[in-house]
């Protein structure tokens, strides 16, 4: 049988993932104690993450027990001391990651978060066990995912111009030079061509006549 498609805010009004659904129940092997303790660790690692001028993804050439993600499961381990294996407490940290990083995102109060996680079939006191850390830091959380929205690799500046290009057969066509200056990677030149720039322009005109009417909304 096929299965119900439910909406959820924290999922931004859209059905949770399968890969969600399927750890809901290793996350509630686990006792809600934990369970608000990875979160508390978690809430942290976002705001961290979110707030920091540089890519999620960062390299390291220390030798660390961290992912390619920065994620240090050792610490986690020692949180989950020994309830699930090894790979499930990796499952679990990008479940829980997900869910209060999601939440914020589309911001979404503890108490609907609670109750969408209950829906899911985590037990009451294990969503409870994620909410109350979370709607602690719910703004600050929010405030940090904008800032570092706005960061990366902002825009600064931007300049056009119009230049003819030429192919293999020596036919000279008009193309846009956008000329974009960033915060993260200094001055970039891009060429469009005439037909590629009309389809940008009226793809931008669309997505601003439907920002302009969720902010009249």
């Amino acid at each position: 049988h096929a299965r119900v498609i439910m909406k959820f805010k924290f999922c931004g009004d859209r059905d949770a993932p399968d890969w969600l659904l399927a750890e809901m129940f290793t996350i509630s092997k686990l006792s809600s104690v934990r369970v608000k303790l990875l979160c508390g660790a978690l809430v942290e690692r976002v705001r961290a993450r979110a707030s920091s001028s540089v890519s999620t993804v960062t390299t390291t050439t220390t030798t660390t027990a961290k992912d390619d993600a920065g994620v240090d499961y050792a610490k986690f381990r020692k949180l989950v001391d020994g309830a699930v294996t090894a790979g499930d407490v990796e499952a679990v940290i990008a479940a829980l990651e997900y869910t209060i990083e999601s939440a914020a995102r589309y911001d979404v109060d503890e108490r609907a978060l609670g109750r969408e996680l209950e829906q899911l079939g985590l037990p009451k006191e294990h969503a409870d066990a994620v909410c109350k850390p979370y709607g602690k830091s719910r703004e600050a959380l929010r405030e940090a995912l904008l800032r570092g929205t706005m960061r990366v690799n902002a825009l600064k500046d931007m300049s056009w111009s119009v230049t003819f290009t030429s192919d293999a057969d020596y036919e000279r066509a008009l193309a846009v030079r956008l000329q974009l200056n960033t915060t993260a990677h200094g001055c970039l030149d891009v060429d469009v061509s005439e037909e590629k720039f009309r389809v940008l322009l009226g793809e931008l005109k669309t997505v601003k006549a439907l920002m302009d009417a969720e902010s009249a909304a």
